[in-house]
């Protein structure tokens, strides 16, 4: 017999079946409690919640792991690249040899935009936010491709690879436009990476060759974020998914969810509070003692992860990926941005505020000063991290949309419980004091 959970309700007790992951973990399925009970469960930010089965990825927070379809990331990063991942992430499984070629060069095939998409481009206000052109750029995509998923599809035309192969477009040229240099086309010579590097870097006056390190590690970056599990900008798209609506509505949707979350004043990039340090030359003892006597909320993106008990493992690898990059790369002109880090980093990591917190420089830390050695302002950081995230979104998008009618699909439609004024008597206008 399954294990079951028991609940007392107003005198009665209802037996509720209990799920168990592959991982041991376990949920309290109550699907039907509502239709039952006439009761709700209230977890206004959803952090007991579970709201799908999944096998994309496993976070295994109490010994610090992460696995995409049963790969540890650590063997990813060493061995694979970004495109054999989002291979893996989008169909289940790593590709054979004559599969990782196909698909690569649907990506290069595919990488082009429609020409009239530049008068979009042209039409943003000069230094427009690059995200916020992206996400409305992705959304453009849905009048080129005006059929439905379905019927893509028995024509031979796979709307994710697609997807995936112009973002980087979309990216660079949203990047070009928001610093006002002409835009580059992408090549199909180019693999993924390099080709996303040349439409940021290169110019029609001179020529350009991408540094074959920069392209790895970009690729190894994009690899780290490209799933997390049901974070924001991921439960985003899975809930406008599950709607029905178009791919690219669902992506541009997740894309606004990561500007709200990375770009919005209740959060601070590491980059951004770097450089108020090192402008203001302030010690990260100065800096952070408002926040270490309780005098002031600190507020960053780059420190810790709530999820892990222990690390983050992307912060372990990060940060190693970002030390051998640093020694090979050098950091040129940004040194005092590269000692200010240094500085940080020491701090937090031996501070007893910090440590009991397990407030450590986290893979946005590590990402940021990486970025910033490639050359990637600030502004186009999530920019650049959305293309990772791109990966694992079309995969959780499928999720949806191939169960969709089954048991555990269907449109997502939380509850509330309503606190307002019950049946006020309407007064006319006159009548109002």
């Amino acid at each position: 017999m399954s294990e079951q959970a028991e609940l007392r309700l107003g005198g009665q007790s209802i037996a509720l079946p209990v799920i168990t992951g592959a991982d041991g973990s376990k949920a309290v399925n109550v699907d039907r409690l509502l239709a039952k009970t006439g009761y709700a469960l209230y977890d206004p930010r959803l952090l007991n919640t579970a709201i799908a089965l999944s096998d994309i990825t496993w976070i295994d927070t109490r010994q610090g792991r992460l696995f995409y379809r049963g790969y540890n990331i650590k063997d990813l990063i060493e061995h694979s690249t970004f495109v054999e991942t989002s291979y893996l992430l989008i169909r289940g499984k790593l590709p054979n040899r004559e599969e990782l070629r196909e698909f690569s060069l649907s990506l290069s095939k595919h990488s082009m935009i429609h020409e009239q998409m530049k008068l979009f481009f042209d039409a943003f206000p000069g230094r427009s936010h690059p995200l916020g052109m992206l996400s409305t750029m992705v959304t453009s995509l849905s009048s080129y491709y005006p059929a439905s998923y379905e019927e893509n599809k028995r024509k031979g035309i796979d709307v994710k690879t697609r997807l995936l192969a112009k973002v980087r477009t979309l990216a660079a040229w949203s990047y070009k436009r928001s610093i006002g240099e002409p835009i580059i086309y992408p090549r199909d010579a180019l693999p993924y990476c390099e080709n996303f590097l040349n439409m940021m870097f290169a110019l029609p006056t001179e020529p350009y060759n991408v540094n074959p390190a920069d392209a790895r590690i970009l690729n190894q970056m994009l690899i780290l974020y490209a799933d997390h599990e049901q974070n924001v900008a991921t439960t985003t798209v899975r809930l406008v998914a599950s709607t029905q609506a178009n791919l690219f509505a669902s992506i541009s949707a997740g894309l606004c969810a990561l500007w709200g979350a990375r770009e919005s004043f209740s959060n601070v990039s590491p980059i951004r509070m770097l450089q108020a340090m090192v402008e203001s030359n302030q010690t990260p003892e100065k800096y952070f003692e408002p926040f270490i006597k309780g005098t002031g909320t600190l507020r960053t993106n780059g420190l810790g992860h709530k999820k892990y008990a222990l690390t983050d493992p992307r912060a372990d690898l990060s940060k190693q990926l970002y030390r051998t990059f640093l020694a090979a790369k050098g950091a040129g002109g940004r040194r005092p941005l590269i000692d200010k880090a240094a500085e940080v980093e020491q701090f937090v990591l031996g501070h007893p505020y910090f440590i009991d917190l397990n407030l450590y420089p986290n893979l946005d830390f590590y990402s940021s000063l990486i970025f910033e050695l490639l050359g990637i302002p600030a502004e186009m950081h999530n920019v650049v991290r959305a293309i990772g995230k791109l990966a694992g979104w079309l995969a959780h998008w499928s999720d949806v949309r191939e169960n969709l009618g089954s048991g555990g699909g269907g449109q997502i439609r939380p509850q509330q419980i309503y606190t307002g004024p019950l049946e006020r008597p309407y007064q006319k206008l006159d009548e109002r004091s």
